[in-house]
């Protein structure tokens, strides 16, 4: 069954909505088809197919990943991102290809993102193994294992999630952490798009302790050494 809606919802994103709806048909009741718009990260799905893959509907965040993709200057020239692997709440593994979506000036306005149901057909054997085999041309950066893309439906399990994956790679408890450390984590949360949300820098602020001026700071650093290094 279908679900959108249909105000609010940008009119260049509604064209593919039959996109979504003709993927999911053909491809059966294990092939979740939906589309975001990124001018509304927090309830970003705008149009979603079997959503029951992973618990998903209309008005639910956008994703982790797709926070990466939007922050990150890897992808200015991608068309979509196939075949990774990503997980459902309880585990599930699933098989995602991202498509970017871009208006007549090539920004992005929104993803028609595919998530395929593979753990059924882990067991049928060789013949189908090519099918189930997900590669990847994505780069995540500090830390493979965290490649894996996890779909939430409230953005408090979403920075709780990426929160507690910059922790790991830090590899400091907060209480022990000095500024290097601190702008560290704050320069990771802001590759992973964190900061794209509304509301993420005084919450990133109360959990380290400091005021939402010194996150600022941070972010300042961080920006001026990232284009330092572009000169260089």
């Amino acid at each position: 069954m279908s679900k959108t809606e249909e105000t609010e919802v940008n009119q260049e994103l509604t064209r593919y909505f039959p996109f979504a709806k003709a993927i999911a048909r053909m491809f059966g009741d294990r092939c979740e088809v939906l589309i975001h718009d990124v001018s509304r990260l927090e309830h970003s799905i705008v149009c979603i197919e079997n959503g029951h893959v992973t618990g998903r509907s209309v008005g639910d965040p956008m994703t982790d990943l797709g926070l990466y993709f939007l922050q990150s200057d890897l992808f200015g020239e991608t068309d979509f991102v196939a075949n990774y692997q990503s997980e459902t709440k309880d585990g599930k593994k699933l098989k995602s290809t991202s498509i970017f979506l871009r208006n007549s000036k090539k920004a992005i306005i929104g993803f028609l993102c595919i998530n395929y149901d593979i753990a059924y057909l882990s067991d049928i054997g060789q013949r189908i193994a090519d099918f189930c085999q997900v590669t990847s041309n994505l780069t995540m950066g500090e830390d493979p294992s965290e490649k894996e893309e996890a779909f939430t439906t409230s953005l408090d399990d979403l920075f709780d999630r990426v929160f507690a994956q910059a922790l790991k790679i830090v590899g400091m408890p907060i209480e022990k952490m000095q500024k290097k450390e601190k702008s560290a984590l704050v320069e990771i949360l802001h590759k992973r798009g964190v900061f794209l949300v509304n509301g993420t820098i005084d919450e990133v602020a109360r959990r380290i302790n400091v005021s939402k001026y010194t996150i600022y700071n941070y972010l300042a650093e961080i920006k001026a050494q990232g284009k330092s290094n572009k000169i260089m």
